[in-house]
């Protein structure tokens, strides 16, 4: 019996990332509606650093698993609903941003439920323009609570730019899953 066993370590190591993303994403909710924007911060880049380091150690690890395909856009999902949410809640960013952003992820995860309450095979393999998407709304999120622990005042033509890119960002990915996905409801319906 060995003491520790390395291999079974690295294979677990992923998931692991994308469940401490989801744990992280109540913490920032928490933080934020307390206005402790820096622990926030803080707290974000962490969840975004696992978001990045549970897929490139699976990859390397060689420890891709259906439960890892599952949980990581299932955390990434977390975190970014919880986010915009609670920015949208507290009047960091508008509404319409946070809606963007929510309903698309909404939709994904609709998708992927009604595959799996349907048994309709679905190759879970994220998009580049999701990972592209992921990466802008991340930074967006580190930019305004950034500007709020450091006391920095987001104009409102600074807003609409981010904004935009951001939900120009979503929809893209949103239409880029719609076009590679499309024939699924087909597969649905006729079960």
């Amino acid at each position: 019996m060995k003491f520790l066993d390395v291999a079974g370590l690295k294979r677990k190591i992923p998931n692991f990332l994308s469940l401490l993303r989801v744990v992280l994403a109540v913490f920032f909710v928490l933080l934020v509606g307390r206005s402790d924007f820096f622990t926030a911060m803080l707290v974000f880049m962490l969840a975004a650093v696992t978001d990045f380091f549970d897929g490139y150690w699976a990859r390397k690890w060689r420890a891709v698993s259906l439960a890892g395909a599952l949980l990581d856009p299932f955390a990434d999902k977390v975190l970014m609903i919880s986010a915009y949410g609670i920015l949208a809640t507290t009047a960091q960013v508008p509404l319409y941003v946070a809606a963007t952003v929510i309903v698309r992820d909404l939709l994904i995860l609709a998708a992927v439920c009604l595959c799996a309450l349907f048994s309709v095979r679905l190759e879970i393999r994220p998009l580049v323009s999701s990972k592209m998407n992921t990466t802008i709304q991340m930074i967006f999120v580190i930019i305004v609570v950034g500007c709020r622990c450091l006391s920095m005042t987001i104009t409102s033509v600074e807003m609409l730019i981010g904004a935009g890119v951001v939900c120009l960002s979503t929809i893209v990915s949103g239409a880029d899953y719609l076009r590679k996905y499309y024939g699924i409801g087909n597969d649905i319906l006729n079960g």
